[in-house]
Formats: C-alpha cells, structure tokens, sequence
C-alpha cells in the first residue's frame, strides 16, 4: 500500500509545518508551539533541504553551541540533507528509511521532490494498531473466536 493511499487517511496526523532556511530559530521554536508538532521541514520553493527538531534546538542549539542565538537562521541548526520517501512507495520502506537512518519523522515528497507531508514514527504505530485491531475483528467476525477467553 502506498503512503498516497495511507496518508490522506492518517489518524491524528502530523501536520506538515514548513520554513525557509532564513527563518530564526526562535521563530520555528514558535511554529512547533503553535502546531503542536516536534519537527518543521526547512524547504525552498517546496524543496525539502533539512529538517530541524525539538530536540535538534535543545541540543545542537541550547547545550553544544553557545554562540548561536534564537535569531539565527534555522539553517545553522538543521540537518541536512533530508532523509525523505516518495508518496508511491509504502510503509515498509518508510519503516525501512527509518530504521536505517535512526530517525522518528519522514518527509514525504511528490514525484517533482516537492513536500507533501510527514510521516512520524507515532503515526506508523497508530496506523498499525488500527490495523491490527481491524484484523481482530476480521477473525472474530470469521471464526467467533474472542480474544482474552479460554475455550470451554
């Protein structure tokens, strides 16, 4: 299955928050806040070109780099380049980038490379447990089988 086909139907989905490298640090701080998201997608004309955290500003900015302030450019901060997945491939290979990369959110991108979305690890575990839960239901809709009660 496709990210196109899954993420239109995210529960409680990520909202894509997007900045300029321009943008001060203070100002994406402000961004996460008002978004209530961990994460802002620094892009160009659309163009994915790093991507700064929560927790990108409170180590990379707060405890390791004194010399930066709030005001500085978000592109002093953020990592880059971008880890991201296009919207054809699926959850496996999000899974996958994640993994191997050892990271918690995932830009996805259209086929011009321009960002459409976010996928975070939180929205995977939702989307797997609501599949899970589906396939109770499916075996005990089939069988009559109850999970948590012992056969008699």
């Amino acid at each position: 299955m496709s990210l196109e086909t899954i993420l239109p139907d995210k529960l409680n989905p990520t909202p894509l928050v997007t900045c300029d490298s321009n943008t001060s640090i203070h100002e994406v701080s402000r961004l996460m806040a008002h978004h209530n998201v961990g994460c802002v997608v620094v892009a160009e004309k659309g163009i994915p070109q790093g991507i700064i955290t929560d927790r990108d500003i409170l180590v990379r900015v707060v405890a390791q780099a004194p010399d930066l302030t709030p005001g500085d450019p978000v592109r002093v901060a953020m990592s880059s380049p971008v880890k991201t997945i296009h919207l054809y491939q699926g959850l496996h290979e999000a899974l996958k980038t994640m993994k191997e990369s050892k990271i918690r959110r995932l830009p996805v991108v259209n086929s011009l490379g321009v960002v459409v979305g976010i996928l975070t690890f939180s929205d995977l575990l939702t989307l797997l447990a609501h599949e899970l839960s589906d396939m109770r239901d499916i075996i005990l809709a089939e069988t009559g089988f109850e999970f948590g009660k012992l056969a008699a």
